[in-house]
């Protein structure tokens, strides 16, 4: 639905909404001058809503649908759509820029770039910079870039938590660590708008604790402005780490020093556990960033200094996204064959990866020590602390298994096959029967628990079935309406994260196949394609 057309009823219930978001001021931290001195605002005026004279708030659901459809009205290159409800009722948009036809836009015949803000409610300093990104790509200075890339702009992936200005969805999920699941409508909308346009870069914009945490633990409050992770998450193909770690990353630092914003990699900690370490981001594939690495793309996390703060040096930090998101579009538009190049060639190496090859089933982040530099909260001085430290940056296999040729999964297994069908896996149904060698699992032991993290603890995501299982070899009968789903495809990587039932993040940990103590699991790995006994296509 172009800009033009948007339901006239749409319109309503957006801009009937409340004016303002339910941030509390008088809730913010409050630097020291000796600390706020340290970020001053950039040399750039903003004019989308949040900047507006006087604001005391952030952008409401109507302020932003509102900028976005006068914005859809003047740029033809903008299609604004609304790709979901939220849970509470409140539409989520989606932009696409193209100068080329919005149905060739992840065609392969140009780099996409996706942009995704605000998955976490108060964390606004991304949604604003796609308002910014929005209207310089619409009607300003980037437009020009639009002749080489296209452009996917979600810029609020979590309505209702922006609304109330917390951090979760309407019904406490992490929106963050639900892009296996898919439970919710939100995180499926951004899932069908992946398999839609197939983005080559994406950049993930989130905001991160100032004080809180860190000043239970180091007694100073994070120094940098802004922290960064590509994907990592075990079985990303060679192709994308290679352009991550040698283009994208040097690339994006590039542009953080030519514009003074100060980085690290990105990092958490449990502040009132003395124990807990400083871990880099989760190697699970629930987050968007790793998601998107599994899907193919070449996945970056931003995180600005903004959690907790409330507007302070809210220019600053729109600026950091702002700064990050222009450099992946540039470097895209620059340097187009070298991003199709990498990405096309990713899928071809998961989709070539022969049967009883290796692969990582769990994996741990890698111990190491480091030394960070904090702010001391009332004089300014920087404030170097050692720690421990979880680097994701070399991960350490913890359970590996030979590849299958595929899983297959009964008929009855419905809510699985369409979790699977929902990330945009392949699947195909069996229609004669057939017996083909392959592997049950066996379940050893059964315990539930919580989904762990770096830091340990379960980041909302609650109790998990955390069972041991033993594989056994297994003369597997295929029945007329089982559904197979083979690793020949580009998203293959997606498949032992949703079906090895170890994976915190599958379908077995989450409790959507039954897992019977000495019971054996729906699914089942075979070594070989059923060719003859699959329905014709």
């Amino acid at each position: 639905m172009n800009g033009r057309n948007i339901l006239a009823a749409g319109l309503v219930v957006a801009l009937g909404g409340a004016a303002l978001a339910q941030f509390k001021p008088e809730s913010a931290y409050r630097e020291s001058p000796e600390v706020a001195e340290h970020y001053p605002d950039p040399q750039v005026a903003f004019t989308t809503p949040a900047f507006a004279p006087g604001k005391a708030d952030f952008t409401s659901q109507a302020e932003m649908m509102a900028f976005l459809t006068a914005l859809a009205a003047r740029a033809p290159q903008m299609t604004l759509s609304i790709v979901a409800k939220s849970q509470e009722g409140r539409d989520m948009p989606a932009l696409v820029f193209t100068r080329h036809g919005p149905d060739t836009v992840g065609k392969g015949q140009r780099p996409v770039v996706m942009l995704i803000g605000q998955q976490h409610g108060n964390e606004p300093a991304g949604g604003e910079a796609m308002l910014v990104l929005a209207e310089r790509l619409g009607a300003g200075n980037l437009a020009p870039l639009l002749d080489a890339i296209d452009v996917v702009i979600i810029p609020r992936g979590n309505p209702d938590g922006a609304d109330r200005f917390r951090r979760a969805l309407s019904n406490g999920i992490d929106a963050n660590r639900d892009h296996t699941q898919l439970r919710t409508p939100e995180i499926r909308a951004i899932a069908e708008l992946f398999t839609r346009y197939r983005p080559d870069i994406l950049l993930d914009c989130h905001e991160f604790t100032v004080a809180g945490r860190w000043v239970e633990k180091t007694g100073g409050l994070v120094r940098i402005d802004g922290m960064i992770q590509a994907a990592t998450v075990p079985n990303l193909a060679p192709a994308l780490k290679q352009v991550q770690d040698d283009v994208v990353l040097p690339a994006l630092r590039s542009a953080f020093e030519a514009a003074g914003v100060t980085y690290d990699w990105y990092h958490t900690t449990d502040g009132s556990n003395p124990a807990s370490p400083v871990a880099m981001g989760s190697i699970g594939a629930d987050t968007g960033r790793n998601i998107a690495g599994l899907r193919n793309a070449v996945s970056l996390l931003l995180e600005t200094r903004g959690v907790g703060i409330g507007r302070a040096h809210l220019g600053r930090r729109v600026q950091a996204h702002v700064v990050a998101s222009e450099a992946m579009m540039k470097l895209a538009a620059q340097r187009p064959d070298d991003i199709l190049t990498a990405t096309r060639k990713a899928e071809s190496e998961v989709t070539a990866i022969k049967p009883g090859t290796p692969f990582i089933v769990t994996a741990r982040q890698k111990p190491e020590q480091r030394t960070l530099t904090f702010i001391d909260p009332a004089t300014g001085q920087d404030r170097p602390v050692e720690v421990k430290w979880l680097s994701s940056l070399d991960i350490e296999p913890v359970l590996m298994r030979p590849r299958p040729a595929g899983y297959v999964l009964p008929a009855k297994a419905g809510a699985a096959i369409e979790a699977l069908q929902r990330l945009g896996l392949k699947t195909e149904t069996v229609a004669k029967a057939a017996t083909v060698p392959g592997e049950r699992y066996r379940v050893v032991k059964v315990e539930l628990g919580a989904k762990e993290d770096g830091r340990g603890d379960d980041t909302g995501a609650g109790q998990i079935v955390k069972g041991s299982y033993a594989t056994e070899p297994a003369s597997v009968e295929l029945a007329p309406g089982d559904v197979y789903i083979g690793l020949d495809q580009p998203l293959a990587a997606l498949l032992p994260v949703m079906l090895e039932p170890e994976s915190q993040t599958g379908l077995a940990a989450n409790k959507v196949l039954p897992v019977v103590e000495g019971g054996v699991l729906d699914v089942v790995r075979i070594t070989e394609r059923p060719a003859a006994a699959l329905a014709k296509p």
